[in-house]
Order: structure tokens, then sequence, then C-alpha cells
């Protein structure tokens, strides 16, 4: 699917949609709750509302099954969140998925379970599953208690698989890290749903400084009443950064609560002069535009294809840095961030570990490409507001990775969008 959007303003109000990240992790405390006899009757039910969340789903159905094969889809939370939890439960399990899921690592992780009882064999043990899907792994084994260690600076996405694993094992264990956490509200968000669940997690730090959890084997996972889902703040931010540039625009559902540490785009938007509002949901607006800003990245990841859109539309000089984990993406989200803008006449260098920006107040339009990346079309959306011309997306049914209705809404806010 291609779509064409005419720049203009963005204007309204808009419901947040559940939090992606939020629900991963619910779901599988849910599943763990049933398998233990500890599901509610009038549990929370949480409805399929992008390809992401789907793949966990039918992963947790697989689990009923003596040897599951798990198709992650394109999802990199589910593969790593499943790898360790599947294995706490089973004997066997295949691992498959599409796109560029297959050449993205699960090493250390993979490095860590094999220590502790698993045996990865990579790539078609048992021959090619479909032409659009493939074999990541199949691996035999239960995972074993123990001491675990993994750099805190790689994937929050191995350190959270193996929370929501290691209560399960028949014994005590402990998870160290070797470095700094880095996006640690993820981890935050993690130890949030495992404390709900009734599941304790002991979190102390080394004499070095960084984390180290004390999980007891043999824990229950219990369902809570009142269970919800939180607003995601990583799609909410494009929204926002919407309604600062040149538009008003109003997102309710967002918790300023939130372990989610993408609700510093609030913060960001006020540094590069953004006015807010909060009340009856955030409102952002720009009356006297945007400002140039130097924002580190290493906790906000997800945050860099809005944030450069914003910083190109910006007067002045901006540099976002400490983005070197963008590389292992549904796409080299450095490179394809520096792409997308370049085609559309930003002044923006592409550096090792981050990207420098010039704003222009004002850029061309012209033809992008979203390279597969859901982030990458909606920032291109966004970007639209700020352009002189036209702006066409290509290959722009990625946004259905976790967020479906994003060019319908887009368009419920006044924008102008046309698919061709």
């Amino acid at each position: 699917m291609n779509v064409l959007i005419r720049p203009g303003k963005l204007l309204g109000t808009i419901d947040a949609m559940p939090s992606k990240s939020h629900a991963h992790r619910v779901l599988i405390a849910q599943k763990l709750a049933q398998l233990q006899g500890q599901r509610k009757e009038d549990a929370l039910e949480i409805p399929s509302f992008s390809e992401d969340i789907d793949a966990t789903k039918n992963c947790l159905v697989q689990l009923d099954k003596e040897m599951p094969f798990l198709d992650c889809k394109e999802s990199g939370s589910t593969l790593r969140f499943m790898l360790p939890v599947a294995m706490a439960l089973k004997d066997e399990a295949v691992f498959i998925g599409k796109g560029k899921l297959p050449e993205r690592p699960i090493s250390p992780l993979k490095d860590e379970m094999e220590a502790h009882g698993c045996h990865f064999v990579m790539g078609n043990k048992h021959q090619k599953i479909s032409d659009k899907f493939k074999e990541i792994c199949t691996i035999t084994g239960r995972l074993e208690p123990g001491e675990y260690k993994l750099a805190g600076n790689i994937s929050s996405q191995f350190i959270t698989g193996l929370l929501f694993a290691l209560p399960l094992l028949d014994g005590d264990s402990v998870l160290r890290l070797t470095t700094k956490l880095e996006s640690a509200g993820y981890v935050d968000l993690t130890l949030d749903v495992l404390e709900a669940f009734g599941i304790k997690v002991d979190r102390s730090f080394s004499e070095d400084g960084f984390e180290v959890y004390k999980i007891a084997g043999n824990q229950r996972y219990i369902e809570p009443d009142g269970l919800t889902v939180e607003g995601d703040w990583s799609n909410g931010s494009f929204w926002l950064v919407c309604g600062a540039l040149g538009g008003s625009v109003t997102v309710r559902g967002l918790d300023m609560e939130s372990s989610q540490r993408d609700k510093y785009i609030i913060d960001v938007l006020k540094l590069m002069g953004a006015d807010i509002v909060i009340g009856d949901g955030i409102t952002v607006t720009a009356p006297n535009g945007l400002e140039g800003a130097e924002m580190s990245v290493a906790q906000t990841p997800d945050m860099v294809p809005v944030l450069a859109a914003a910083m190109a539309l910006a007067k002045g000089s901006s540099m976002i840095t400490n983005a070197e984990r963008l590389k292992i993406k549904e796409s080299d989200r450095l490179k394809t961030v520096y792409d997308f803008l370049r085609k559309l006449g930003a002044d923006i260098t592409y550096g090792g570990s981050g990207l420098s920006l010039t704003g222009k107040g004002r850029l061309a339009g012209g033809e992008v490409d979203s390279h597969n990346d859901h982030r990458i079309a909606m920032a291109a959306a966004v970007a639209s507001c700020g352009c002189r011309s036209a702006v066409t997306i290509t290959n722009a049914e990625a946004v259905k990775k976790s967020y479906p209705d994003f060019f319908k809404d887009f368009a419920a806010l006044g924008g102008k969008v046309k698919e061709i």
C-alpha cells in the first residue's frame, strides 16, 4: 500500500491506543496465571490491535501444545520474551518468524539459556515452513535455575523474558546485569506487571552500580482485580508532535505516572518550545514554532523517528545521541530515519551512534519508503505537516505492525490522506 499525504495541520482530540509494550506483558502474565490455575473468570480481555499483539497471543496459545511452533511474525518483543518463557514450560519448541526478525540477534540470551539446560539449533531443522516464514531456531531442554548474567545495554527484552520465566523454575535464580541498564523503563514496566500478578523480584545493585535481580522459584502468577492496559506513549508521541508542528492536538488516556519512558516526549517538546496543557488529556501546540535541542535516546530509542522529524522542522541545530541499538530494529533505524528525512529535504547528517540536524522550518516533500518499518511510515506522515508539497509513503502498510488504524486516525484529525 502506498499513501499520498498533502501538507496540512492536524487539529482535534484522539484517544491513545492501548500500549503494545504493556499489553505484551499482561498477556504473558495472564497466560502463566491460567496455566497455574490462577486466571480470573472475569479476566480482562485484551483485543487484538496490532500484528505484534496477534503474534504474542498466537504464541501463548501454542503453550497448550506438547511441542509448540511459536510464530513470532515480525515481533522482536514476542520472540525475546517467549524464548525463556517457553523453555521454562516445555522440553522442545520451534520459533518461526518473517521479515527481518530471523536475522535479529538473540545472543547473549541464547548463550545464557544454553548455559542453563537449553540447546539451540539455528535455522531449518524442520525444513522450510512456508514461503513467507523462516525457522529461527529449535530449542530442546528445560530452562534451569541458577545465576544468569546479561549486559544491560543490548536489549531490555532479554531481561524481561528471563524475569517472566525464572519465577516458574524449580529453584531460585539471580539475574545480574554486567553494564548500565538502557531502556530501563521497559524493565520497570515488566516489574510493575510482575508485582501486579504477585511475583516477587528482589532488585538491588552490585558494587559497580548495576542491577541485580533475585528471583525465588516455584512462584505462582495470580491475576489481580481491576487489571487494565495503559495508553501507549510510543504511538501517542506521533500525535503530540503533530500538535507541535503548527497544529493543536489533544491525546487522552496517557498516564503521566507510567513507567513508559516515551512519556519524556513531553519534556523534550517543552524544551523545544512547545506549549503543553495537561487536563482531560494532553494538549500540545507550538504557536512560536520549535527550537533545536540535543537528546540522548539511550532510554527512549523508539522516540527517534518522530523526534528527528520534529527536529528537522525546528529552528537551529539539534542532535540525537546514544542511538546505537536502533541498528537492529525492524530496519536500521538510524539509516532509515536519515534516508526518509533527507529525501524530504532535511539538512541531516548520519553518524555512528546518532544524528545531527539543522532545522529548516519547512521541508520540500517527496517520496519516501517505509523500509517495512512501522515507525518510519508514521514519522514520515508526521513530517508531512511541515512540508511544502505532498509526501508519498511507499510500503505504508508497515503501520499494521503496531498501529493498523494510524492513517484512519490521521485523517480524523484533519490529515489529507489518500491511498494510491
